[in-house]
């Protein structure tokens, strides 16, 4: 392979890093969020539990529209399991629920970051390489 085409290689390969290092960031950001969401809502069920037996709330019919509602502070919730499924839990049960949750996101987290620093890893070695070739390239074009 000449260095030419070493060069042109090994830059297609830096642009699919680079584009694979910006869907995890992505999928990063994903993550973060769904976990401050999570603990927003253990913060919420936590003041469930200390305001009685109902409150009153604001309810979302969306585009910005609210409706005045009661909600009842019962021990019971129910959790969406996947595929339109819902379950009853206790607001303990409900809590552990979604701290289990939580390590599971936090654990994807780290394995995301540790991919995001083997592909910067490499994309630095790439771009090294690619700066020795440019000099080889730029050394033989002033000899000659």
């Amino acid at each position: 392979m000449s260095t030419d085409e070493r060069l042109y290689s090994l830059a297609a390969q830096l642009k699919m890093l680079e584009a694979y290092l910006n869907d995890l960031i992505a999928r990063e950001s994903t993550i973060i969020r769904f976990i401050q969401e999570a603990r927003l809502v253990i913060d919420a069920i936590r003041g469930l539990t200390s305001s009685g037996n109902e409150i009153d709330a604001l309810l979302p019919l969306g585009i910005g529209v609210y409706v005045h509602a009661r909600v009842s502070t019962s021990d019971k919730l129910l959790v969406s399991i996947g595929s339109d499924v819902a379950i009853e839990k206790s607001k303990d049960d409900t809590i552990n629920y979604i701290e289990s949750r939580v390590k599971e996101l936090e654990n994807a987290l780290i394995a995301i970051n540790n991919q995001k620093q083997e592909i910067q890893m490499r994309m630095e070695s790439m771009r090294g390489e690619m700066s020795t070739i440019m000099q080889q390239i730029q050394g033989t074009q002033v000899k000659g």
